[in-house]
């Protein structure tokens, strides 16, 4: 009886201490994760205790703090591109309506004569035309980023539809004296995608080479294995590979005075399509021609 007594009270004692230790480790977890919090520091929780429920937990802890360090990083990121955006709209904006409000002054004056009213006047529905193009293309671009904007897929014939958006720019070609290559399969693609869409992305890819190819363009349409390739190259003057990583991204341009032709947001309007139809699109360069490659997959 006694040795029976004697073995409860170890036994006892041992859950104690081990009740104890446990406690121990469990406000060690607790003050490191107020530490962590209050200091902001990138640290990942300790234990010094051999118990998979307690290491587990700890495991659990630190992939939280993960996902929150990973979130408050992707918080700064959108806080900065969105601080970018509003500056690059307002440059943009700010652009011709300067403009717009100036020549309106000239008109004005009492000695401007008939003649220069009208240039001024032309100039300034110019401007004008600009700022309505940058502000359809922004709205676009924020319904097409916006989660419930929805497509209607259906099968389409991608060799016509390209065929008639490379006949529409066919002026712009011979305007810029350039005679583009190109290639399109006789056997018809199928791809999943929407009309309006897929012209709205061909057109910008097509707008985009006629606006800033040195001297040659090259149209291509191919079929790898199930994907249907649509790649689109011209030759560039003084772009960079930081250049084309983010040449995707809303109103970029390589010119970083924002002098250029377009509005910066073409080419995220093509990213925002494409993806919206389930296709990929990456961009390249090599000896000064740019390489613009959309994928979709064959049906």
């Amino acid at each position: 009886m006694v040795y029976i007594i004697i073995f409860l009270l170890i036994i006892c004692v041992f859950l104690a201490f081990r009740l104890f230790y446990v406690e121990g480790q469990i406000k060690s977890i607790t003050n490191q994760i107020v530490y962590i919090n209050a200091n902001k520091v990138d640290k990942k929780i300790t234990i010094g205790l051999l118990n998979k429920k307690i290491e587990k937990l700890a495991e659990k802890i630190n992939e939280i703090i993960q996902i929150k360090k990973q979130s408050e990083a992707n918080k700064v990121k959108l806080e900065n591109d969105l601080r970018q955006t509003i500056a690059n709209m307002s440059h943009d904006l700010r652009t011709p309506l300067t403009s717009i409000i100036g020549y309106i002054q000239f008109l004005k004056l009492d000695n401007t004569s008939e003649d220069e009213k009208k240039e001024y006047l032309d100039i300034a529905e110019k401007r004008a035309k600009a700022l309505e193009v940058l502000l359809n293309d922004f709205y676009e671009l924020s319904l097409i980023e916006s989660l419930d904007y929805e497509l209607n897929l259906e099968k389409l014939n991608i060799n016509k539809i390209l065929q008639e958006c490379i006949l529409g720019k066919y002026t712009d070609f011979i305007n810029r004296d350039i005679n583009p290559r190109i290639e399109i399969p006789k056997n018809n693609i199928y791809i999943i995608a929407e009309e309006k869409s897929l012209q709205r992305v061909i057109e910008n890819l097509l707008s985009n080479s006629v606006k800033y190819a040195k001297d040659n363009v090259e149209v291509c349409l191919k079929l790898e294995k199930n994907t249907a390739i649509l790649q689109v190259k011209n030759t560039v003057e003084d772009l960079t590979l930081d250049d084309v990583k983010n040449i995707f991204n809303r109103f970029y341009m390589a010119d970083k005075t924002r002098s250029g032709k377009g509005t910066g947001l073409g080419l995220a309007i093509v990213k925002g399509l494409v993806h919206k139809m389930n296709g990929s699109i990456s961009a390249d360069i090599k000896e000064n021609v740019l390489s613009i490659c959309c994928r979709f997959q064959k049906v």
